[in-house]
């Protein structure tokens, strides 16, 4: 936020403290794929401690104490209250049909409904009954 001095006419920058601090527990914000259909979560699900940071950029580290080889933005961070995680399973649907391949579709089941059970014995006339 911005605030200018009428008397001067200069422009004072506001300096806001972000919410993450040392010692805290943090999701990265993970990359989103373009164009790609379905629900993608927007942090990761794996949880990360803050082990040094100036304010702006933060180094963390995972739960076995290893420190990560990349410093991360306050705003590539997002703060963890609880280690609950709520992961939304994906649904799973058949590809849509084209018109055609549901007329097939139907047709294919109306012939089984006629024809009846697989396993019922019927009258076969082969190449040999017509020459009796």
């Amino acid at each position: 936020m911005y605030l200018k001095n009428p008397a001067s006419g200069s422009m004072k920058v506001k300096i806001t403290k972000h919410s993450i601090r040392v010692g805290d527990r943090v999701r990265i914000l993970k990359g989103k794929q373009t164009f790609r259909k379905g629900y993608v979560p927007k942090y990761s699900s794996a949880i990360y401690t803050v082990v040094s940071g100036n304010g702006y950029l933060f180094s963390i580290s995972d739960d076995n104490g290893n420190v990560l080889g990349k410093s991360y933005k306050y705003y590539e961070l997002k703060r963890v209250e609880g280690t609950e995680t709520f992961l939304i399973e994906p649904r799973h649907r058949e590809p849509t049909m084209t018109n055609k391949e549901r007329r097939n579709k139907r047709e294919l089941q109306e012939l089984a409904r006629v024809q009846g059970p697989a396993n019922k014995k019927r009258k076969t006339f082969g190449a040999t009954y017509f020459l009796e």
